[in-house]
C-alpha cells in the first residue's frame, strides 16, 4: 500500500488554497488544483468542530474550541490514535488489516519456535496453507480470521488467546484525511504569516 503522506504529497503538488469563510473559529477553506476537483477536500470549522470533507474521505471531529490549534502540527505528522477518540458520527478509523494479521501469526509462530526445537517448516507451511489462506486468496475479514485462528492446531501448536488479537488498522483514507488536515492548517498559517508581513 502506498504510504498516505506521499501520496498526499503527490497528489497536491498544484493545489492552490481558497478562504471561503474566515471569521474566527467559523472557517471553511477549500484545497483544489484549479480545473479539476479530483483530490480537492474543504476545512470547515466552527466552535469545537473540524470537518474534512470532499473528494477524500469525511470525517468530523470534536474537542476543543479551536479546532486547527488542536491539528495544528508538522507537515507529515498525525497522531491517529488519539485523533480518531474525537470523531464523531458512525465512521471507522480502523479497518481489518491484511498485513496485521500476517503479522501476528508470524510473531505467534516465532515466539513458539523460539521455545520448541524443531522442524518448525512442516508447522509453518500448515500454518500458510490453512490460516494465511482459505481456498479462497487471502483472508479479508477479522471475523474469518479469528475462526481460522481458533480452528487451526498442528501436533501441539495452537494460536492461544487469538480472540484478543487487533487485527485492525487505520483506515488508509482516514490516514490520508488526518495528513490533508494538517497540510491544509499548515498552508493557511503560512498565507496568514505573508498577510501579515
Amino acid at each position: 500500500m502506498t504510504d498516505p503522506f506521499r501520496m498526499l504529497q503527490v497528489s497536491t503538488r498544484n493545489h492552490q488554497m481558497t478562504v471561503l469563510r474566515d471569521d474566527g473559529l467559523y472557517r471553511h477553506i477549500r484545497f483544489q488544483e484549479p480545473g479539476t476537483s479530483i483530490w480537492h477536500w474543504d476545512l470547515i470549522t466552527w466552535p469545537g468542530h473540524l470537518v474534512i470533507t470532499g473528494d477524500l474521505e469525511d470525517f468530523h471531529f470534536a474537542r476543543s474550541a479551536d479546532m486547527f490549534e488542536f491539528f495544528r502540527s508538522s507537515v507529515g505528522y498525525i497522531n491517529p490514535s488519539y485523533w480518531a477518540e474525537k470523531l464523531r458520527g458512525p465512521v471507522q478509523s480502523k479497518v481489518f488489516s491484511p498485513d496485521t494479521f500476517k503479522r501476528q501469526v508470524y510473531e505467534a509462530f516465532r515466539d513458539w519456535c523460539k521455545r520448541e526445537d524443531g522442524p518448525h517448516r512442516p508447522l509453518w507451511q500448515a500454518i500458510r496453507d490453512e490460516v494465511l489462506t482459505d481456498g479462497y486468496g487471502e483472508i479479508c475479514d477479522d471475523s474469518r480470521a479469528h475462526h481460522l485462528l481458533m480452528e487451526f492446531r498442528y501436533a501441539d501448536f495452537e494460536f492461544t488467546d487469538s480472540w484478543e488479537w487487533d487485527l485492525r488498522d487505520y483506515d488508509y483514507h482516514f490516514l490520508v484525511s488526518l495528513h490533508a488536515i494538517v497540510w491544509g492548517i499548515n498552508r493557511y498559517d503560512q498565507a496568514r504569516k505573508a498577510v501579515a508581513s
